[in-house]
């Protein structure tokens, strides 16, 4: 999601996000988002494209949300296996019984949770320890600190902690040969980053 101000200026995610969070428009913009992605989905092939969308925990308090997924699925006819919703751990949460209730009501239509920047705040280990997740994103920084052996050694352990909670494991900010070496080396699910694409607009995707 991008914003552009009135004077032509692009404004990114990180200024408005937490102000649309904080007023609460961080709902229908989720919305939106939603019924956008269902739209893509919906004019490009295969039938396996999958499209992986950023929520807060402050959409998954409201006690609507997982109805108003609901509908807009049922509504759009897109089966919930082809969303991903991405919750990043430098966000922290006010009620996790709620949150987990509605990750639960979610993952009965099928769409999949993965946590985003893992390593980059202080909740990561608690939103592991309640909720089951399908992937979990190592953030870059990670494998950029590979190049010292401390890096490496902090790289590995973290690592090592997800695979023993049996779930995928995809590193962010892969953008050298060198880099998707040690992913090959650590034997990562998945990887993200320049090495392999960059971000395009919509427009000029092609599936």
């Amino acid at each position: 999601m991008r914003l552009t101000a009135p004077d032509g200026t692009s404004v990114p995610p990180y200024v408005f996000i937490p102000i649309a969070e904080r007023t609460g428009a961080i709902l229908e913009l989720g919305y939106w988002v939603i019924r956008r992605a269902c739209e893509e989905i919906l004019t490009r092939e295969p039938d396996s494209l999958t499209v992986s969308i950023n929520v807060s925990p402050v959409q998954l308090m409201a006690p609507e949300f997982a109805n108003s997924v609901t509908a807009i699925l049922r509504e759009m006819e897109v089966p919930g296996d082809r969303l991903v919703f991405e919750l990043t751990e430098r966000l922290e949460m006010e009620s996790e019984e709620d949150v987990a209730a509605c990750i639960n009501d979610l993952k009965l239509l099928g769409i999949r949770f993965w946590l985003d920047d893992f390593g980059t705040g202080f909740s990561g280990l608690s939103w592991l320890r309640f909720i089951e997740f399908d992937t979990v994103k190592i953030d870059k920084i990670f494998l950029r600190d590979c190049e010292t052996r401390e890096g490496r050694k902090m790289f590995r352990d973290i690592v090592q902690l997800v695979k023993n909670r049996g779930t995928n494991i995809l590193v962010e900010g892969v953008e050298t040969e060198r880099q998707m070496a040690i992913v090959r080396e650590f034997e990562i699910d998945y990887a993200q980053g320049f090495y392999i694409g960059a971000p395009k607009a919509i427009m000029h995707l092609k599936t």
